[in-house]
């Protein structure tokens, strides 16, 4: 499928508006899933992001980790989701031609099983390889949850939440004629 939003160049007010709204989404439905530890549909939020805006996911994802921030206060760990999160939706940016839910949720479960990973990564700079690892290994067993449920929700969600955004995008003409850009 091809980005639905314009060329590289202006972002359109509308645009600006849907994408922080799906950063705002991301956010809420993260907060909401919190009482279920590592298990939220951030990932699968952002695949879609970028599968209808291309590289304009990157405004959705920034707004993501401002409203994080905000809500739990800007620690070492909004560092990692500066990084982390950018690395997903590049990924799918790349692979956004591929309509295969499977495929998106091997990427989203591969995405979750290696962020304790990347979240390790600025404690390799502040306490050496044995802090980094120490924080790595203690996390494993929430990385296992996170690829879980990561592969869970976005193989049951990603083709419902998507036509929801296509009927979405078309009723809003983001989108001419989806028979025509898809």
């Amino acid at each position: 499928m091809r980005s639905p939003s314009r060329p590289a160049g202006k972002i359109s007010v509308r645009e600006m508006c849907l994408l922080a709204l799906m950063g705002a989404l991301m956010f809420v439905m993260q907060v909401a899933m919190a009482p279920v530890r590592n298990v939220h549909m951030t990932d699968v939020l952002i695949i879609l992001t970028a599968v209808f805006f291309g590289w304009r996911v990157m405004y959705s994802v920034f707004v993501f980790v401002v409203l994080e921030g905000l809500m739990w206060g800007f620690g070492l760990w909004v560092l990692s989701y500066m990084y982390l999160w950018p690395i997903l939706a590049a990924a799918a940016v790349l692979m956004r031609k591929n309509d295969s839910s499977i495929v998106w949720a091997i990427v989203a479960a591969l995405h979750g099983l290696f962020f304790g990973l990347g979240c390790s990564i600025p404690y390799l700079f502040i306490g050496g390889w044995n802090m980094a690892f120490t924080y790595f290994i203690t996390g494993i067993p929430f990385d296992i949850r996170h690829c879980i449920g990561n592969f869970v929700l976005t193989f049951v969600l990603y083709c419902p939440l998507k036509r929801a955004m296509e009927a979405g995008a078309r009723q809003i003409k983001l989108i001419g004629n989806a028979k025509k850009r898809i």
